[in-house]
């Protein structure tokens, strides 16, 4: 079953500060040369990126005043409010076909899939502050084939999530899991998981380093825009739960009426 879940202890660990032994190289694309006052917000059609998502839904003049500390729990759920404005809406039904898609949209909020990493993986809470970096490494990545792009859509938008939380809690952390474990915790198969850690290891170029400004700068729009007064999109695994509940109780009802 796809997302099944593991039950594992809960174990509150991490801080939201700067992670030690990260801070050994600077993305340069990133615009963070001064924190805590990004450049322009991005018009939508250029939203490609978590960090330029958050720009466009925080606004530059609202960036200082909404900033606040936040618990591990909120900034997770700030992590997903981030990834539900960066996904793409122009992808419909007949085109999630890229190696990182799922047959469907996966039937489990962002938010509480994240929170179930965050659980079970038991890393630090800047774990999904540097996985934000990581992806967006890998959304700006422009590969030879351009159809090997990657877009963060409602159909991938969970695996590409597992995947930079496991890189970044591998690269930062202390005590990690095997890539079976983090299969298990993040409900896919461990042949596929590891397929996606070669793949997307190259389109990082093997850089996993987050430079001090460039975490920073990440976290003060995370905690932006975990005011939950500011609009993010609906989450699209939302609808498709509905959608798997109505189906499995149409089905009990056909059941029940057939033993009857």
């Amino acid at each position: 079953e796809l997302f099944s879940r593991l039950s594992v202890p809960r174990v509150d660990v991490g801080q939201q500060g700067t992670p030690g032994g990260m801070c050994k190289g600077i993305d340069t694309s990133l615009s963070c040369d001064v924190v805590g006052k990004p450049s322009v917000a991005p018009q939508p059609h250029e939203l490609k990126t978590c960090l330029a998502a958050m720009m466009w839904a925080v606004g530059p003049k609202q960036l200082v005043k909404r900033s606040k500390s936040l618990s591990g729990v909120e900034l997770v759920e700030a992590a997903a409010r981030a990834l539900l404005c960066t996904i793409s809406r122009k992808q419909d039904a007949g085109q999630h076909n890229t190696m990182f898609d799922s047959v469907s949209v996966p039937a489990i909020p962002l938010s509480n899939y994240l929170r179930r990493l965050h659980r079970d993986f038991r890393c630090s809470d800047s774990a999904f502050v540097c996985a934000l970096v990581i992806l967006d490494r890998i959304l700006k990545t422009r590969p030879d084939d351009a159809r090997d792009q990657v877009q963060l859509t409602a159909w991938n938008v969970h695996r590409l999530a597992l995947c930079c939380v496991m890189f970044a809690a591998k690269f930062n952390e202390d005590r990690t899991w095997c890539n079976r474990q983090y299969a298990r915790i993040g409900g896919i198969d461990l042949l596929e998981l590891n397929k996606y850690e070669r793949i997307l290891f190259r389109f990082l170029g093997f850089r996993l380093s987050v430079d001090p400004e460039e975490y920073q700068l990440y976290l003060r729009h995370l905690q932006a825009i975990a005011d939950v007064s500011i609009t993010v999109p609906e989450d699209p695994s939302v609808q498709a739960l509905a959608e798997k509940s109505a189906g499995e109780r149409r089905h009990d009802v056909h059941r029940s009426s057939g033993a009857k």
